[in-house]
């Protein structure tokens, strides 16, 4: 029986230098987009968040407020009865408004 020649299980030769960089830089490369994709993403529902839940969301005392006053606006009735001062719809005051522009004027 011939024996067979050893061989090393160490590697003798020495890792290629530009190949190791190249490797490095690109993978530094795509970490840092993704990183930077990554919080946009985040900064983007961030946004989306604050938009929805603070600023398109109107509090519930502004929501009465409004009702308040769009209920005021459309009804009518006296303002000073002992100085003859009525409210009316403002539908209805802009309509006569626009018939008679300066309706104290004399005639």
């Amino acid at each position: 029986m011939a024996k067979e020649p050893h061989v090393s299980p160490i590697e003798t030769e020495d890792p290629d230098a530009l190949t190791t960089a190249t490797v490095g830089i690109v993978g530094t490369i795509i970490v840092i987009i993704v990183v930077v994709f990554v919080q946009g993403l985040y900064g983007r529902g961030q946004r989306e968040e604050f938009q929805r839940k603070v600023v398109d969301e109107a509090p519930a005392e502004l929501r009465s407020l409004r009702a308040a006053q769009r209920t005021r606006l459309a009804e009518t009735g006296w303002v000073d009865k002992q100085k003859g001062i009525v409210a009316i719809p403002i539908e209805r005051a802009m309509e006569l408004l626009a018939s008679d522009p300066n309706p104290g004027a004399p005639r």
